[in-house]
């Protein structure tokens, strides 16, 4: 089934100056601000079905905690915090399910909270938000004072994403159990480099704050169902194409001049030029998404016998010019395409050859 990118756009209100303070109060009904590259927004989100909502860690502070709880989703037994103990206590979580919105132009990845608090003590901040990425899905090992997870060869992973200033949070402003209290939404740019198997591992800490503590059963992280896979973003600039000049026989040739035309996804028009080294191989780096033409200027001495059509990250993409051997049309990051072009080869013959 080929993946299909999905965006819902939002409205976002502005706030005053939009300034970020030390603790962001989202008290109040419709409220929210920009933390960071984050946004966060009180929200009430009501399920609207089976399936609708997907669970992916509970949080449930013990009296020993003092009312601050904090874990993490993965599929690791037995689970390190404050995570609910029951029959699935956590899951394994993908960037292809993370459903990816689109606010003022720009893509963020949606996470929902669901809060419980008692009706006496109604508030709850939330003190820590961390993003890791891993090939594996039951990592454990978290460390609360460098703030890395433990990864499979038993190195130290940093967050791809963290949010550290704290959001207090009123219970009152939804109905309980099954409605959400606030969106998360963590800039796109978070996800560039992972695939949309690359399982997701979401680390936060509540109720370090002094009048919202954790008192009235569990918090719940989910996310929204989304009928098919979510695409990793592209690094705007991590595109590179490269080949090589070579005779027939495979030796290089050097000094040949190659030229490469384009509409990168910006809609910036690129016109640069390199000539290969002694083995005949070059390298277009630092390239846009975008719509790519290779040309080689027919070096003396010898006659085109062709060109050799490359692959972007492991599936043929190009076609050669009709009526010459010398230009080869490329579609880089375009329609769900990688970035990685090789071996896009131009094959010589001496002249008498």
């Amino acid at each position: 089934m080929p993946l299909v990118r999905q965006s819902v756009t939002l409205n976002l209100e502005t706030l005053d100056d939009r300034l970020v303070p030390a603790v962001v109060d989202l008290t109040r009904h419709g409220v929210s601000a920009v933390v960071g590259d984050a946004i966060v927004r009180q929200t009430e989100v009501r399920t609207t079905g089976p399936g609708h909502l997907h669970s992916i860690v509970k949080l449930e502070a013990s009296e020993k905690d003092h009312g601050v709880e904090q874990g993490y989703n993965t599929t690791a037994r037995h689970v390190q915090f404050d995570e609910k103990r029951d029959h699935r206590p956590t899951r394994a979580l993908t960037t292809g399910e993370v459903p990816r919105v689109t606010v003022d132009g720009k893509d963020y990845r949606e996470f929902r909270l669901d809060i419980n608090q008692k009706s006496s003590s109604p508030k709850l901040s939330v003190d820590e938000v961390r993003l890791f990425f891993a090939d594996t899905p039951n990592l454990k090992g978290y460390d609360p004072a460098t703030g890395t997870l433990t990864a499979a060869d038993g190195s130290r992973l940093a967050a791809k994403f963290a949010l550290t200033d704290h959001i207090l949070l009123d219970a009152r402003t939804t109905h309980g159990n099954g409605a959400g209290d606030m969106y998360l939404l963590v800039p796109d740019s978070a996800f560039v480099g992972t695939k949309v198997g690359t399982y997701v591992y979401l680390y936060s800490k509540m109720g370090g704050q002094s009048g919202a503590k954790a008192n009235g059963g569990f918090e719940e992280w989910s996310f929204r169902s989304s009928c098919v896979p979510t695409q990793p973003p592209v690094d705007v600039a991590a595109g590179s194409l490269s080949g090589q000049v070579r005779t027939m026989n495979g030796q290089g040739i050097g000094g040949v001049t190659i030229h490469l035309h384009g509409t990168d996804s910006q809609g910036g028009i690129v016109d640069r030029d390199t000539t290969t080294l002694d083995d005949g191989t070059y390298t277009f780096a630092g390239l846009r998404p975008g719509t790519y033409s290779l040309l080689e200027v027919q070096p003396d001495g010898f006659a085109s016998r062709g060109t050799s059509v490359g692959s972007v990250d492991d599936e043929v993409d190009g076609t050669v010019a009709a009526n010459t051997d010398n230009v080869v049309s490329i579609s880089l990051g375009v329609d769900g395409r990688g970035l990685v072009g090789v071996n896009y080869d131009f094959i010589e013959g001496n002249i008498m050859g």
